[in-house]
């Protein structure tokens, strides 16, 4: 008896099995397994493009992953392992993680170009430790754990975000230094200039600063805020408006890569200087998820 785990990219085979044998498929350990490696390199892929997704998008696209491993486990649903059925997950983990819209094809491309990079390291580790294989049904299967794909996928993203910490990091005139003031308490940090920062005040049209929502905590730390709250910002800004009338609270509209259309809380702040001279933004808008791709930044300005 053996085990088997299997990969929307790849199917790889533990155990007995070979010449015929029976093999045992042991249904949680390939969801297990399936889901925590495509959540790696979803990851990897949202690190690489910097695109903002929800982490309850890319645990629903992990699950969905482990899912169709399992399908393709299962007699007569077998063609799931295979082209064209492989591509059937794939779609799906796309369209739930990065949508459709906008340059959402970009993370597709970059997801894609993942998993190629993925399957092309497990053949290289197989090679490198001359991994034993078997032939079966026209197709060479290497016998390796799950543990060990769990491992590369982990390779893989460690290594990216290692490559973006030190060697995409922005510096010089891209990054800026704010300083956001909120009555008596202020407080500084890094913001990218991104020139294909748009958003702005729909009602008034003065532009906003995109923050992360971290700031919006170290600036009412009596609140208790935190993440979960400025993924409702509607209950967020109720609550708010009701406990801190003074604070001007705001929602504006907002599209993203993976994301057609959402509200960000904002807050009208007393001042904000950059790099040490006035500026006229006064509007500043927390997002619940990152904005830095690794190259330490803790918010967005406009160009």
């Amino acid at each position: 008896m053996g085990k088997a785990t299997c990969f929307s990219c790849l199917r790889v085979y533990n155990g007995s099995g070979v010449g015929g044998g029976a093999l045992a498929v042991y249904l949680d350990q390939v969801f297990f397994v399936n889901g925590l490696v495509d959540w790696l390199l979803l990851k990897t892929a949202v690190a690489v493009t910097g695109c903002g997704v929800r982490p309850w998008r890319l645990r629903a696209g992990a699950a969905l992953g482990g899912l169709a491993a399992v399908l393709a486990c299962v007699p007569g649903l077998r063609w799931l392992g295979g082209l064209p059925g492989a591509a059937l997950p794939y779609l799906g983990l796309c369209l739930l993680c990065f949508g459709w819209r906008g340059r959402a094809w970009k993370s597709w491309l970059w997801f894609f170009c993942v998993c190629c990079g993925f399957a092309g390291l497990v053949l290289a580790v197989c090679g490198l430790l001359a991994v034993p294989a078997f032939s079966r049904g026209g197709r060479v299967y290497y016998r390796v754990t799950g543990r060990l794909l769990i491992l590369l996928a982990g390779a893989v993203w460690g290594l990216c975000r290692l490559g973006l910490e030190h060697f995409a990091r922005h510096r010089g005139r891209e990054l800026v230094r704010l300083e956001l003031q909120l009555g008596e308490r202020s407080l500084s940090c890094s913001a990218l200039r991104d020139t294909g920062n748009s958003l702005s005040d729909p009602a008034t049209g003065e532009p906003v600063l995109v923050a992360r929502w971290q700031l919006a905590a170290r600036l009412l730390p009596e609140l208790g805020l935190s993440r979960a709250q400025f993924e409702d910002p509607a209950a967020l800004a109720l609550r708010l408006s009701l406990e801190r009338p003074e604070l001007r609270v705001r929602l504006i509209p907002y599209r993203a890569v993976g994301t057609e259309g959402g509200l960000l809380l904002a807050l009208r702040l007393d001042r904000i200087t950059r790099d040490g001279k006035p500026s006229p933004l006064r509007l500043a808008a927390f997002s619940p998820t990152e904005l830095s791709d690794g190259g330490g930044y803790e918010a967005l300005v406009q160009g």
